[in-house]
């Protein structure tokens, strides 16, 4: 036979009293997340009140307090992504590459179409594989930077830039063939 007294204890949810008492230390916790992403503490406060936000729209599914921090955790290191994805996603590659010869026309328009050829294959890499080559080739990051605003390895963030870098070298080599 089923116990359902057993399986209720399990099922049990967060009452809103115990979301109250534990909204502070869950809201430090997500200030601290966006911090370590390196945001201000007044912007890491805006993504601690988002993730607040999202968190009380889901405490009927939370069933206690170790749950609700680590939802935080993961809520937050999202909004953070997201947030500078944002801020980030309207930096060009242009900003990074010197013209050799600004006074030749012909130097100007094959800059331009390499350029505009290099945008469009690193927005067709993994977002992933995308987002650490720009923070590590524009934004002159370390890697050791690079992977506390991701949340992996350093080791993570190493393979994903070199297997960037390779993939669009090998399409460098073939477009040069043409």
């Amino acid at each position: 036979m089923f116990n359902f007294c057993g399986l209720i204890r399990y099922i049990s949810v967060m009452t809103q009293e115990e979301f109250i008492q534990k909204a502070g230390e869950t809201r430090a916790k997500a200030v601290s997340v966006a911090e370590r992403f390196g945001y201000s503490l007044e912007d890491a406060e805006d993504i601690a009140q988002d993730v607040m936000l999202r968190l009380w729209g889901l405490h009927g599914q939370l069933s206690d307090a170790n749950r609700m921090k680590a939802s935080a955790v993961i809520i937050a290191k999202r909004a953070c992504i997201d947030r500078w994805r944002t801020t980030h996603q309207h930096r060009e590659i242009s900003d990074a590459m010197p013209i050799a010869d600004e006074d030749s026309l012909y130097d100007r328009l094959e800059y331009a179409e390499l350029e505009q050829w290099l945008n469009d294959e690193i927005d067709r890499l993994p977002s992933t594989s995308a987002m650490v080559l720009r923070m590590r080739q524009l934004e002159r990051r370390e890697l050791s930077e690079i992977a506390d605003i991701l949340g992996i390895r350093q080791t993570s963030v190493s393979t994903l830039l070199s297997r960037a870098r390779h993939e669009l070298l090998n399409k460098l080599k073939r477009r040069n063939q043409r």
